[in-house]
């Protein structure tokens, strides 16, 4: 019967309840500054205009925006990671599709001398792009 009545004594009020809740520290944020925004457009446009260079069929003239995109990118990846509540794998599969769609054109450009008439050109060059700015969007909106 002892058990029984020590069952039904709340060991804490609700007035305490509130007061430990309130000392637990908040999930830290994550901190967007204007360095990740200038990244961002310079991966952007960097990748963008490689995709496009490269399936008009000039891939060599792609290559060294492909690469400055390609460093940007995997260089901001790694800085958010350095940070707390950063997301671990899912920037790097995003990075590593990033990098496989942005060097496709330029190695099919290379390879087999392929290239993609106008209007056609900007959807295949706009995928690399696309995939990073989704990243971004996605930690911006989830921060």
């Amino acid at each position: 019967m002892a058990s029984e009545e020590s069952r039904n004594v709340p060991l804490l009020s609700p007035e305490q309840a509130r007061d430990l809740l309130g000392s637990i520290p908040r999930r830290p944020r994550r901190i967007f500054t204007s360095r990740d925004h200038i990244s961002t457009a310079a991966t952007v446009i960097l990748s963008f205009t490689a995709g496009v260079i490269a399936l008009a069929g000039h891939p060599w003239w792609a290559a060294p925006l492909a690469l400055g995109a390609i460093v940007i990118a995997h260089g901001w990846i790694k800085s958010r990671q350095d940070r707390p509540n950063e997301p671990r794998l899912k920037g790097v599969f995003v990075a590593t599709a990033f990098t496989i769609w942005l060097l496709i054109p330029i190695w099919r450009g290379l390879v087999h001398g392929e290239t993609i008439p106008f209007p056609e050109a900007l959807i295949f060059a706009g995928l690399a792009p696309t995939a990073w700015l989704v990243l971004y969007f996605v930690l911006l909106i989830r921060r």
